[in-house]
C-alpha cells in the first residue's frame, strides 16, 4: 500500500512539474521584480524556475522533518522493545546460572557424602 502511495505521489509530482515547465517556457518576456530597494529586470522564465526550485526545497525540508520525526519515534519504540527483550534474556540466564550453581552444590554434597561414607 505504501509503495502505491509513493508511486502516486511521484506521478502526480511529475505531472505538476510538466505543467509548470510548459507554463515557464511560454513566459519568457523580461519583467521587473520589486525587492523593495531595487528592481532588477529578468526574463520571467528565470524567475519562475527559481520560484519552483525554492518551493521544492521548502517542501522537501518540511517533508523531511516529518520523516525524521516518524523515524525517531519508530527507533525509540524498537529500542524499548530490544531493551525489554535484553532484560528478559538476562533474567533467564541468571536464573539458569542459579539453577546450575545449585546443581553443582548438590553434586559436591553427594560426592562429599559418598567419600565420607566409604
Amino acid at each position: 500500500m505504501k509503495k502505491q502511495s509513493n508511486q502516486f505521489k511521484l506521478v502526480l509530482g511529475l505531472i505538476i512539474a510538466l505543467i509548470l515547465l510548459i507554463f515557464v517556457v511560454l513566459n519568457v518576456e523580461p519583467v521587473a521584480i520589486n525587492f523593495g530597494f531595487f528592481q532588477p529586470k529578468m526574463p520571467l522564465i528565470i524567475i519562475l524556475v527559481l520560484m519552483m526550485l525554492l518551493g521544492a526545497i521548502v517542501s522537501w525540508l518540511l517533508g523531511n522533518s516529518e520523516n525524521k520525526y516518524k523515524v525517531n519515534k519508530s527507533l525509540k519504540k524498537q529500542e524499548s522493545s530490544f531493551k525489554k527483550q535484553y532484560e528478559r534474556t538476562i533474567a533467564e540466564k541468571e536464573q539458569k546460572i542459579s539453577e546450575l550453581e545449585a546443581e553443582v552444590d548438590r553434586l559436591k554434597q553427594e560426592k562429599n557424602s559418598e567419600s565420607s561414607g566409604d
